[in-house]
């Protein structure tokens, strides 16, 4: 329940003489919402009036906890929504939703194998919905199933401390299996899956040092064994996937000399230290550049944004 609190000189804020004098600049409107249990039982939310959108809608979607209204650098309102009935944070800018992050369920048919992972407790760790290529209306907040019809980027944490190792996907409007799924540390793909449109893998690439003959992209490896990796590590590997779900090593990016000591999982190598060929060591590719092309190989994650 959302409801006009009232201004006085216990919020600080000079009391406005009439509803016209809200609309100056200088002045704001401050409301109070109940809270839930493990919260404070009212919260109270200054809201500029050049973001009343954000108050208009608060009166209309469900409990909300708390939130931030701001006037951006381009003077539009952005603001944080906490809700506690369905839960979730939710960001939005003017009258758009850019993201919001949400227990998975809430958004169930989004769920696969592959991205429902569980936490220590159980439960399954909170995705988080943002749209770079699609314009999606904050009311969706009011009946969250909406979101499906637009196109929208999916983030997991992998591990219960959240942070920037996540599974990522994208799915195109009205449909609930991804076009692309990334492991991502930061920005750095660890791994990019191609998928047909039922969602199952048909290409598969692995980036992280490894032995050229390795065939399994679950194999560990063990970075502080020089011998292990041989005497052409491989940096990048490019599986097909049957559909019974067998990986065929096809392409390679391999390091032209043996390590002298041990390398991180995640150094990059330079482009000039890499040969770019096949499993059986034949060169095909002169360039990285022709062998990201030939493979459709994004290693900028750029189809998370549906620009390929």
């Amino acid at each position: 329940m959302l409801r006009r609190a009232n201004v006085g000189e216990s919020s600080g804020i000079p009391r406005p003489a009439s509803k016209r004098a809200i609309r100056v600049p200088q002045a704001r409107l401050i409301f109070e919402m109940d809270g839930i249990a493990g919260y404070a039982r009212t919260s109270r939310i200054g809201v500029r009036p050049h973001c009343s959108e954000s108050a208009s809608l608060l009166k209309k979607i469900g409990t909300v906890v708390a939130t931030i209204a701001l006037l951006n650098a381009q003077g539009v309102c952005a603001a944080t929504i906490q809700s506690s009935r369905p839960p979730y944070v939710a960001s939005i800018s003017g009258d758009a939703l850019t993201a919001i992050t949400i227990a998975p369920q809430a958004l169930k048919l989004d769920m696969n194998a592959r991205n429902s992972i569980r936490s220590e407790t159980g439960d399954f760790k909170p995705a988080r919905y943002s749209f770079p290529d699609a314009r999606v209306p904050s009311s969706v907040l009011r009946r969250l199933t909406d979101i499906y019809r637009y196109d929208r980027r999916r983030d997991v944490p992998i591990v219960s401390s959240g942070g920037d190792w996540v599974v990522a996907e994208y799915f195109a409007a009205n449909s609930h299996s991804p076009a692309v799924r990334f492991r991502l540390l930061g920005k750095r793909v660890q791994r990019q899956e191609r998928l047909d449109h039922a969602g199952r893998t048909t290409k598969l690439v692995v980036v992280g040092w490894a032995n050229m003959s390795a065939r399994d992209d679950n194999n560990d490896n063990d970075y502080a064994d020089l011998s292990a990796l041989g005497p052409h590590p491989a940096w990048i590997r490019v599986f097909d996937v049957s559909r019974d779900g067998k990986q065929t090593l096809v392409a390679l990016a391999w390091r032209k000399r043996a390590f002298t000591k041990s390398p991180e999982s995640d150094d990059e190598p330079a482009d000039a230290d890499l040969a770019f060929g096949t499993p059986g060591g034949t060169l095909k590719w002169r360039t990285k550049a022709e062998f990201l092309k030939a493979n459709g190989i994004d290693l900028n994650a750029e189809s998370l944004s549906g620009k390929r």
